[in-house]
């Protein structure tokens, strides 16, 4: 099956490089596999040049054939995990940044419920989840928009925030109200790493109101920055989860007046029924933050 995954993803990729990296593997054991398929059908499959693969006639052919193997084996796979017998599994994949900031508080209660399910928790850049969940190497992906939504069936879990933390000699911390996303322009900025999920909406969020942004910083540790921040060295952003462990008196938040929501997506393959475990899990999520939703900062006192 692997071999027909590999051919697959050549003729959709029409590149070995951009093959091998969906596929996670060398572009030598690509060139292998494909050489093996080529040698079992006894054609030849792709026309090699600098320009890429271009799928030959006899791949036009096996392309439908071969599609429809895979997708009923996929569903196949789903089927057993969803079935009786044994331990039922999930693979489950967390674009970075996304675990770390409350997006995966329900996953310690569904595991205590359902002791009968066996939880794999991975942590991989939007794209890279993207790719796993199209090749069957995830069950279940969650992401923040933007993203290709027609790829799957989405389910829409929960909101989260956007703040802006800075020391408070800064002349934004003057005030305590939300702050417009436009009064970055031109801020020296701490942000997360390129491929952090919240960084990839912050800088969407940039596109959508046309600022360009001053990077002083993209760090994973930012919260250990603002935590240790002394004086005024720019302005620094932070999801809900991240704002309510800020513990440095000298810092001040602001939520900020985001272009667009951003959004915690859970992500099923499109074939995945209503009642299959991954549909389930995302139900699950949908009412645990239902009962317990991410809090603003500061938290309001009754």
């Amino acid at each position: 099956m692997k071999v027909i995954e590999a051919f697959l993803t050549l003729y959709e990729a029409r590149s070995f490089s951009r093959a091998s990296r969906t596929l996670f593997i060398t572009q030598q054991g690509l060139s292998r596999q494909i050489r093996a398929l080529e040698t079992e059908v006894g054609q030849t499959l792709f026309d090699r040049s600098r320009m890429g693969a271009q799928p030959t006639e006899a791949a036009h052919r096996l392309y439908p054939y071969y599609r429809k193997i895979f997708d009923t084996y996929r569903e196949s796979q789903l089927a057993l995990s969803a079935g009786g017998g044994g331990r039922q599994q999930l693979r489950i994949g967390f674009a970075y940044g996304i675990s770390s900031g409350g997006g995966a508080d329900y996953l310690l209660e569904y595991q205590r419920r359902h002791p009968e399910v066996q939880v794999e928790i991975q942590e991989w850049s939007k794209e890279q989840c993207i790719q796993k969940l199209l090749h069957n190497r995830l069950d279940v992906a969650f992401l923040i928009n933007p993203f290709p939504e027609n790829l799957f069936r989405t389910s829409r879990i929960t909101t989260d925030h956007m703040y802006a933390a800075m020391h408070k000699s800064h002349p934004l911390a003057a005030e305590d109200g939300p702050l417009e996303f436009r009064a970055l322009a031109g801020e020296a900025l701490i942000t997360g790493s390129p491929e952090n999920a919240m960084r990839q909406f912050f800088d969407y969020c940039c596109v959508l109101t046309q600022i360009h942004p001053r990077i002083s910083l993209a760090s994973g540790h930012n919260l250990d920055i603002i935590n240790t921040m002394t004086e005024n060295i720019g302005v620094a952003t932070l999801n809900s989860g991240m704002a309510l462990r800020v513990t440095n008196p000298d810092v001040r938040i602001r939520r900020l007046i985001l272009p667009c929501e951003g959004y915690l997506y859970g992500c099923v393959p499109l074939y995945c029924g209503e009642d299959d475990l991954p549909a389930k899990l995302l139900r699950y999520a949908q009412g645990y933050y239902a009962r317990n939703p991410i809090p603003l900062y500061p938290t309001p006192q009754p």
